[in-house]
């Protein structure tokens, strides 16, 4: 398979070329998790993984699927989950990822939405199809044996004696390539719209920002990066985490899986970047620290001083930034942690805005009717230098909507005017912030978690970042409930009484919640506050919600404000 194949718009073409230039270089070394335990371990050279997914495009083709089909995949990172999205998308169909820790609710929603005719998936989940009534209606293929209901795909394939020739489908700008549901923090599913042009754009804009070596060896803790890093020809090491849980990482074996592999690149979230340097910072040196990783990025949600004072020190060599972005834009900003340890607690520096980018920062407070919002709001509601407002992205990598989901794009897709149709909207990213006189981006909360004090609006992050900061909270989140203002904290390991709670709390809080004009509070201690289910790192504030409908019993301490007594 020494063919050369010319862009013509498939995303999976930058693979099968680098495939075939580096064919007997590895591409993947693979981990088989159970849960945070590491069963085993293998490897794929890229010329294997080249034919793997040669022989799954004359399978799809036996079975007479064709370009435009959509096929949801459910399966743990694997040499067949890799070849499997890659065959498929060369062939013109959409492989479907839907978010399996969103619960059951959204996912039987998401499987609804997607207008998918069959599964792909993994025994652990297909042998309780007959439970999920939503999954009768589609094809079932099983990767890893049979069952009643479902068969099994890679039985299939090993009776394939000769592959078809290589397929890779052209693809127009408009062609989908991935589409994958998330579920947000309310509401029904998204189902985001990755096309081919999207994910080419994408590609070349982390390629821009995060300049890659044929030699270096990426140990990513983001999925889809491991499209990007096949299509540059890198070597990817999956690190040993549960995908599902990364806070909860066996830090000591991801730690010798990086020296062992000498990985030089490394990304993750911050609660489980955060594990990492946890673990190292309780090793006596030279063992507290990692010298082979020569680049380090840090996304998905906001970044602590703390943890980024431990990436500086546990990761000496290493070019460390901070990455701004979202499913539907990514990137949006970077930033070099030097340069946020540099700067004052006023929000969360997430830095210079790509080149790829442009992006409006508009005060759209007061408007009648936010469905109606429409490219002259924008413009003409646009924020001056350090005022605060909504965030809004447009760019050739910016998702131009989502799937058969007409609400969700009016409310979050902008029409543009006189622009190539590759910048054909201004992405709602639902954050709110500001650009300082340098230009660069701050990050002051979400649109939906601002507070409303007395009529007055008062921005979470600017105050969570200042507590974050402070060595005896661990996380912290404001939350504004029926006309009341919550302060719910959960303490680090260094508090050791009710005592401390109080005295603590009373010194840290007051002049700077005063400050911000939050005088009549509750501050509550939690022993943990919940976060997202993708990334274990931004802080779940519906769940907070429901808490205090629900009247949550807690194990905690309730103060107020005036420390005149506890409540």
């Amino acid at each position: 398979m020494n063919n050369h194949f010319q862009d013509d718009g498939n995303f999976v073409t930058r693979f099968f070329n680098q495939a075939n230039q580096s064919y007997d270089k590895t591409a993947l070394i693979l981990p088989n998790m159970e849960g945070q335990v590491c069963l085993s371990e293998t490897s794929i050279s890229y010329g294997a993984l080249l034919n793997l997914v040669n022989h799954y495009q004359t399978l799809w083709a036996k079975k007479g699927w064709r370009s435009g089909d959509r096929i949801i995949v459910v399966i743990k990172p694997s040499k067949e989950l890799y070849a499997i999205s890659l065959s498929l998308l060369s062939m013109g169909m959409v492989p479907v990822f839907i978010d399996t820790g969103m619960g059951r609710n959204k996912i039987e929603m998401a499987v609804k939405d997607s207008g998918a005719k069959a599964i792909i998936s993994m025994k652990a989940l297909l042998k309780w199809y007959w439970l999920m009534p939503f999954l009768w209606p589609l094809k079932r293929y099983c990767i890893d044996g049979r069952g009643l209901g479902y068969q099994n795909v890679t039985k299939e394939l090993s009776l394939i004696e000769t592959s078809q020739p290589l397929i890779c489908d052209p693809q127009s700008e408009t062609s989908h390539g991935l589409i994958s549901f998330t579920s947000g923090s309310t509401g029904r599913p998204k189902g985001a719209d990755r096309t081919h042009y999207s994910l080419i754009q994408q590609h070349l804009a982390i390629r821009d920002h995060w300049p890659d070596e044929q030699t270096d060896i990426d140990c990513p803790c983001f999925p889809v990066m491991v499209l990007h890093n096949l299509s540059c020809g890198m070597t990817t090491v999956v690190p040993k985490v549960d995908l599902a849980e990364p806070a909860g990482v066996n830090a000591e074996q991801v730690i010798k899986q990086l020296r062992k592999e000498g990985v030089t690149r490394l990304s993750g979230a911050p609660a489980y970047l955060s594990a990492l340097v946890e673990y190292l910072a309780k090793q006596d040196s030279p063992d507290n620290t990692i010298s082979n990783i020569t680049s380090l990025v840090v996304g998905g949600a906001t970044v602590s001083k703390q943890l980024a004072k431990g990436i500086q020190q546990h990761f000496p060599n290493a070019h460390s930034r901070i990455v701004y972005g979202s499913t539907e834009a990514e990137p949006i900003c970077d930033l070099n942690i030097d340069e946020y340890l540099a700067e004052a607690s006023n929000g969360y520096l997430v830095g210079h805005v790509a080149s790829q980018i442009d992006l409006l920062v508009s005060d759209l407070s007061g408007l009648k009717s936010e469905g109606d919002i429409c490219e002259k709001d924008l413009f003409d509601r646009r924020c001056q230098s350090t005022q605060v407002g909504e965030i809004f992205v447009s760019g050739n990598h910016v998702l131009k909507q989502y799937v058969d989901n007409p609400a969700a794009n009016r409310e979050n897709k902008i029409p543009r005017s006189g622009v190539a149709p590759t910048k054909a909207v201004w992405h709602r990213t639902g954050d709110t912030g500001y650009l300082d006189q340098k230009g660069r981006l701050w990050l002051s909360g979400r649109s939906k978690d601002v507070l409303n004090v007395n009529g007055r609006s008062i921005q979470p992050y600017p105050i969570e970042r200042i507590l974050d900061d402070h060595p005896l909270f661990k996380r912290c989140a404001l939350v504004d409930h029926q006309s009341k203002i919550y302060l719910f904290l959960e303490m680090s390991d260094a508090l050791q009484s009710t005592d401390d709670l109080y005295l603590n709390t009373k010194n840290t809080l007051h002049a700077l919640l005063v400050e911000s004009g939050l005088q009549d509070l509750s501050v509550i201690e939690v022993d943990s506050i919940p976060t997202d289910k993708r990334h274990n790192s931004k802080v779940d504030r519906p769940q907070l919600q429901q808490w205090l409908i629900n009247k949550k019993t807690y194990n905690s301490t309730h103060l107020s404000l005036n420390f005149q007594g506890r409540s």
